[in-house]
């Protein structure tokens, strides 16, 4: 497949991640920094009663008011090319393929960083792990949790969420580039973006933190968006890949990139 931009050992494909993560070479990245569209067409408000009032695969844009930020904004229909709007167990059976061939990718070295959050999916709680394959539940290394600075999805079936997970799926080789940094701890603190192009980005510190405290030699995001897992390698020197089915957001990425490998 014939990268949509390629600079300095950071490459972009433009496509479905489904379809271009069989085209790389086994064995040949040493992190996988994702965070996939969360599904979130299909949020049901708390989904118990008195607030059953959606189904499952019920769209954002005509709930009316309860949805805080999601209500009408910009993922009510969700982002372009891919809906965010799919049935549950199609979802889950999704990110299980995703991860299975992410796993594929890794040295013996590696680990799978996935940046998931748990939500209340009619009327129970869904964690990250239900979205991982069965035979990498053994691999799970540990839970890093994301703290942001607050949340908006206020509902009277639960407490407002205020974090998210990153999911560490290690190899058995993998470690920490070195015993100080581990630190750096299991919750980071870190505000989410505002008032950027994108409508769902992580914070570049997440990456990066992973990025220097693992010290891989190359990365790999299957859901690249605008390129902040890239954005990341490149400021630590190390080679990535991202794959991003808008062209928008390659565009967006490469972009922001060029510029920056030209100022180095």
């Amino acid at each position: 497949m014939t990268p949509y931009f390629e600079r300095d050992g950071i490459v972009i494909y433009h496509g479905r991640a489904e379809d271009v993560l069989p085209t790389l070479e086994a064995g040949s990245v040493d992190m996988v920094f994702t965070s996939p569209p969360y599904n979130l067409g299909n949020t049901t408000a708390g989904g118990a009663a008195p607030l059953g009032h959606y189904t499952v695969n019920d769209r954002l844009g005509g709930r009316g008011n309860r949805l805080g930020k999601w209500s009408g904004g910009s993922l009510a229909s969700g982002y372009g090319e891919h809906g965010d709007a799919l049935p549950h167990p199609d979802y889950v059976a999704w990110q299980q393929a995703i991860l299975r061939d992410s796993w594929r990718l890794l040295s013996n070295r590696g680990a799978i960083f996935y940046n998931h959050k748990p939500r209340i999916l009619g009327g129970r709680l869904i964690t990250p792990f239900e979205y991982l394959p069965p035979e990498l539940a053994t691999a799970v290394r540990q839970v890093v949790i994301w703290a942001r600075a607050g949340g908006v999805n206020f509902s009277p079936a639960f407490y407002m969420p205020t974090h998210e997970w990153l999911v560490v799926i290690a190899r058995a080789a993998w470690r920490l580039r070195e015993r100080a940094a581990s630190g750096v701890g299991d919750v980071w603190k870190v505000a989410q973006e505002s008032g950027t192009a994108h409508p769902a980005p992580f914070p570049l510190a997440l990456p990066a933190r992973a990025i220097e405290t693992a010290a891989p030699r190359s990365v790999l995001d299957p859901f690249m968006g605008s390129g902040t897992t890239l954005r990341a390698a490149l400021d630590a020197g190390v080679s990535a890949i991202g794959i991003e089915v808008e062209e928008r957001w390659c565009e967006h990425a490469a972009r922001r990139l060029d510029q920056m490998t030209m100022a180095l």
